[in-house]
């Protein structure tokens, strides 16, 4: 109960101060304009202004905690629906009015099919993201950029897929119209174009993340994770995996989706660190790297800034002698002595 009262006093205090700005602001905004009405003050404080709003980079994981409670999300949606499966005839005789295919259809195979979606969903909206501002780098002159763009559509249409499973169904109508059974249950018509395209825009994609190290090797265990639930749809698979069936077939690829969004949240933090100049670079230049501390000096262009430092001298075209500023003491003259000397020269020419 106490604290109760110490929370709602604090949601008071900032309350308080909420609407003596808005009053200020209302003060402020008042004497500037006359012919506004009472009704027309503002009713938000300065906190609620459109530059006190979070940005989209605000919402990419920075700490390894959070990133790490993200795999271990997945891993866990992926055993919860591995042990209802393997449990289901025991919990079949729990429930005594749930089948043992209801409890696997319901707690395994659409608790992995929407998890997935989700991850889905999430990695295209961190491709897009990495896309965003990968596209404002000055040195990508061959647009490697493009490549998250194109990452961001395929994860969108994967997302449909989890949820739809599309795949198998195209794959048997063009296995029954073509008469020819590529793998078994015509598994090859939807995995060749998986493995063509995929494969080929997952290489790009760790080509162009090989900038973050944890980013490469995430995207790498995605791709081994993909591709032995490819193996097991093609029809190779172990032994051991009789017992647990739909270990490779369902909780495999959700770990693969899962890795890939990992993947893109590290390089997402790596590039969103690096638009902000957090990230330290290798010097192109051979002079930095040579491990010499002393400075590189161009020696065609030493000669010519000596020559420009030189202080002109005044040359004398009339053929007379130029004036000594200095008497024969070794002194230097002054400004009336110099004048007076200047006329006797002149009369003695007349």
């Amino acid at each position: 109960m106490a604290r109760n009262t110490t929370r709602v006093g604090r949601r008071r205090r900032v309350l308080n101060e909420e609407v003596l700005s808005a009053s200020n602001i209302a003060v402020r905004f008042g004497s500037s304009s006359q012919g506004i009405e009472p009704a027309d003050t503002p009713r938000y404080g300065a906190g609620a202004n459109i530059e006190n709003h979070p940005q989209v980079t605000s919402f990419v994981p920075r700490r390894f905690r959070t990133l790490s409670l993200i795999a271990l999300l997945g891993l866990g949606v992926g055993a919860t629906a591995e042990l209802t499966s393997y449990y289901a005839q025991s919990l079949s005789r729990l429930a005594q009015v749930v089948s043992p295919a209801e409890f696997t259809e319901v707690f395994a195979n659409r608790l992995v099919a929407w998890t997935s979606a989700t991850i889905l969903l999430a990695a295209a909206a961190y491709a897009r993201l990495i896309f965003s501002l990968r596209r404002h780098r000055v040195d990508d002159y061959r647009g490697l950029y493009r490549v998250w763009r194109t990452a961001g559509y395929a994860a969108l249409v994967l997302s449909i897929n989890s949820v739809l499973g599309a795949h198998q169904l195209v794959a048997r109508s063009l296995g029954h119209l073509i008469d020819y059974q590529l793998l078994p249950d015509s598994a090859g018509w939807w995995l060749a174009p998986a493995l063509i395209f995929g494969g080929w825009l997952v290489i790009k994609l760790v080509v162009d993340a090989s900038e973050c190290r944890s980013a490469m090797a995430v995207y790498l265990l995605a791709i081994a994770c993909l591709t032995m639930a490819g193996v097991h749809s093609a029809g190779w698979s172990p032994t051991w995996s009789e017992s647990w069936p739909g270990l490779l077939g369902r909780a495999l690829p959700l770990g693969g989706f899962t890795l890939l969004l990992l993947g893109s949240q590290l390089f997402a933090r790596y590039v969103v660190l690096d638009v902000q100049g957090l990230i330290c670079h290798r010097s192109t230049n051979p002079s930095t790297n040579s491990g010499k501390d002393e400075p590189h000096i161009d020696t065609e262009v030493a000669p010519v800034r000596e020559a420009v430092a030189e202080p002109q001298t005044s040359e004398w075209v009339d053929g007379s002698e130029p004036e000594a500023d200095h008497d024969d003491s070794g002194g230097p003259r002054s400004k009336s002595e110099r004048k007076r000397i200047r006329k006797q020269k002149q009369r003695r020419a007349a």
